[in-house]
């Protein structure tokens, strides 16, 4: 039965109209003619006055349209109806903007917010006209975890900005907000219990990451430490800070109120010098805190004392967030420590444990059966693998050079969350294909079976802090890539070009809100030119078309008062151009710089047979660069692109691809060439893209002048462990980037 709950609205203030640059998409979309009127500043409704729609009605009056004033009372006509509607399920809504108006159609509070969150942005995107596009919506999402980690341990953020943060995962559709509250850095909640822990472990002095960031400070503000985070104690300057349990609930209250869950991570048995600084009784055998050969001591597993304070912390995060998941880590743990200890060699002697990955499984198992008790489900890093495992626990995958893991945890029936550090972690620097990357992800990866698939619950963005000290820098490190997992994560469909043109519309948002951003990236360039028939052309591309482009051909730094580059540039020697676009706000994008070399037509070799696809030697082991891939072949391959499956499961490799490129035309041709680890890209016998080296994903791309017709091509890749990406892109006399068509690529027999 459906129940029908009135509501009226009207609102001035929207500027063009129509558009439908939404960021999630939703599932469908069906635009109508016509407009939607708002005329009135009051918004005015009846209904609501469901107990469990509380959270909609609050949005309603303070969230959703910012210069409107809300106010109940009874209408005869409303010009918005909300629609109770119990088929659907949880999260999904339904959103139709009529002529005269507006219909929401949800199961619940969840999908009611949801559905006025695309009515905001809707909002947010057409402000002044006074007009809406008419448009009927019908949404839910693709996974069920759409979340964010945000570590607040290696550098504290206030109470008041988490509610910001908030807001803008809100604004994408995030349901979850993973907070990292421990570390060796630093202790972020109070446990009443062990008040030292707060008392002294919530403060340091500067440590060498600190130091780092002070000195890049410098250069750009962003890097600075917050002042309100400083305070003088004995003569030292103390860095840091902590939630109050109050403040913890205050921040659950909010991120509540739009439909967002907050998951706490309470790191261990390792990552816990705090805890074994101010309660060294947690150390086994005498040890004192501190650094082991990798990572820090970890607490002492073989001692009782050590699952007492473990349960007693653990009591009181489990009694401050209603969440039914709790984070325990588990991650990267000095077991060399336990190794050494003989009382840690005789608990595994008693306790039938055969090796120190078992004794590790022993500690996280008592601790999920604790949280069992206390009705929590036990989440932990991919670790948990290394020894047995209770299913009842949730993975939470990471290492992605440890590419069997998914696979491992589905066939051993665990619930998996997907973070792998390619492209996931957003502590990784941002550059011209992290929102590709991004976007394109897997949630669940392809050697799934199909009735495992239904264990990836979906994904989310890590951000760990190091070196990431202040707001402004944590949101350009994620805007704008944090908006590609969102449509990855709920939308879940391919329509990478369409996102890339509505994503422009969203910097218009943030300037609105405040968020600091990464701008977008420049186009119409490679970063190596040649000179052909005694010229070369630069003709970058700014996407915000508000930004002016500005250069330099002495090798200075582009500043405000530097050339404008209006259209193009005209390169006749050997040089190069610096330039950079400047936002009306004043923000300034990446440095750019173009490489002008002379350069030649190549001519077309003469083959007579050839068929389809590049023959492939993949050689084991860990590479410097690709100059270093030798030694035993242990595959060979014919592969149909410049590509490898995500299926490939060598940990690290090297990999040679060679046979012949047909290009269709004459043309001067620009490759964009992206590797996760390092690749070189040979054309007609010349390096057309060096990308070499051990890094993570990123895109280089160069310029050759080819005449139509088959020239030899070489790529050589190496993948030194972490996860892998290598794509290859082309564009032909000023042409957009497109992938290059497997029928271009063969091989002699």
């Amino acid at each position: 039965m459906k129940k029908v709950f009135l509501l009226s609205i009207a609102c001035s203030a929207f500027l063009k109209a129509q558009s439908t640059d939404l960021i999630p998409y939703p599932k469908t979309l069906q635009k109508q003619n016509g407009v939607f009127e708002l005329k009135s500043k009051t918004i005015s409704y009846q209904g609501l006055d469901k107990k469990s729609w509380t959270h909609t009605e609050n949005w309603l009056k303070n969230q959703l349209f910012s210069s409107s004033i809300a106010k109940k009372q009874l209408r005869s006509h409303a010009d918005i109806f909300f629609v109770e509607d119990k088929k659907l399920t949880e999260e999904a809504y339904g959103l139709e903007i009529g002529k005269d108006n507006i219909t929401i159609t949800a199961a619940s509070d969840k999908g009611a917010l949801y559905a006025l969150q695309t009515l905001q942005q809707l909002f947010l995107l057409n402000k002044t006209s006074g007009q809406l596009p008419r448009v009927k919506i019908q949404d839910s999402p693709s996974f069920s975890w759409r979340g964010a980690e945000l570590d607040v341990a290696r550098h504290f953020f206030s109470k008041e900005y988490l509610f910001k943060f908030i807001d803008l995962l809100a604004s994408y559709k995030f349901n979850k907000l993973h907070l990292h509250l421990s570390d060796d850095q630093g202790w972020r909640l109070e446990i009443k219990k062990y008040p030292k822990l707060t008392q002294k472990g919530a403060w340091r002095t500067f440590n060498n990451h600190d130091k780092e960031v002070l000195e890049k400070a410098k250069k750009n503000p962003d890097f600075d430490l917050p002042k309100e985070y400083l305070k003088q104690e004995e003569g030292k300057t103390l860095y840091g800070g902590f939630y109050t349990q109050q403040d913890m609930k205050e921040i659950i209250a909010y991120a509540q109120s739009r439909n967002i869950e907050i998951i706490p991570e309470i790191d261990m048995p390792g990552h816990m010098m705090v805890a074994t600084e101010n309660y060294p009784e947690l150390l086994l055998d005498g040890k004192s805190s501190g650094w082991g050969k990798q990572f820090s001591v970890p607490i002492n597993p073989c001692q009782e004392s050590t699952y007492t304070f473990v349960e007693n912390v653990l009591g009181e995060v489990a009694e401050i967030f209603p969440s039914s998941f709790l984070h325990i880590g588990a991650d990267e743990v000095e077991k060399h420590t336990w190794k050494e200890s003989v009382s840690c060699q005789r608990f595994m002697q008693e306790h039938q444990l055969k090796n120190l990955n078992e004794l590790q499984s022993y500690f996280v198992g008592r601790v999920n059966q604790y949280l069992k008790k206390k009705g929590k489900t036990a989440i932990g890093w991919d670790e948990i693998l290394e020894g047995p495992s209770d299913p009842s626990m949730v993975v939470m995958y990471w290492r992605g050079w440890e590419k069997n893991a998914p696979l491992t945890a589905v066939e051993r029936n665990h619930k998996i969350i997907m973070t792998p550090n390619n492209p996931l972690y957003f502590d990784y620097l941002p550059n011209s294909s992290s929102v590709e990357s991004v976007y394109h992800m897997k949630v669940v990866p392809s050697d799934i079976p199909q009735d495992k698939k239904g264990y990836f619950l979906g994904a989310q963005a890590n951000i760990w802090t190091e070196i990431i000290p202040s707001p402004q820098r944590l949101e350009f490190m994620i805007l704008p890539r944090i908006t590609a997992l969102a449509e990855n994560v709920w939308t879940n469909q391919d329509m990478y070009s369409a996102y890339s043109k509505r994503l422009i519309q969203h910097y218009k948002l943030w300037d609105e809100k405040k968020y600091n951003y990464r701008l977008p990236d420049l186009l119409g360039f490679t970063d190596e030119q040649v000179i052909v028939d005694g010229k070369s052309v630069l003709h970058p591309i700014n996407p915000l078309k508000d930004g002016l482009i500005r250069y330099t051909t002495d090798g200075s730094v582009p500043e405000s008062n530097s050339p404008i580059l209006k259209n193009q540039l005209v390169v006749t020697q050997a040089s190069k151009v610096r330039f950079a676009a400047f936002s009306p706000s004043g923000a300034k994008s990446e440095l750019y710089e173009v490489n002008f070399k002379p350069g030649k037509w190549h001519k077309a070799e003469d083959i007579s047979t050839t068929i389809p696809g590049l023959k492939v030697e993949f050689y084991k082991g860990v590479f410097k660069n690709t100059k270093a891939i030798a030694g035993e072949v242990v595959s060979k391959e014919i592969l149909p692109n410049v590509a490898i499956s995500d299926t490939f499961k060598m940990p690290s490799f090297g990999a040679k691809f060679s046979g012949w490129l047909k290009v269709p035309e004459k043309g001067i041709y620009n490759f964009y060439f992206t590797c996760d680890d390092g690749g070189v890209l040979k054309i007609a016998q010349q390096i057309v893209v060096d990308n070499d080296g051990q890094h993570s994903s990123i895109m280089k791309s160069g310029q050759i002048a080819l005449d139509k017709g088959l020239h030899p091509l070489q790529v050589d890749f190496l993948e030194a462990g972490g996860g892998f990406t290598l794509k290859l892109q082309y564009s032909v006399n000023g042409s957009a980037p497109q992938a290059v068509p497997d029928d271009w690529f063969s091989h002699q027999p």
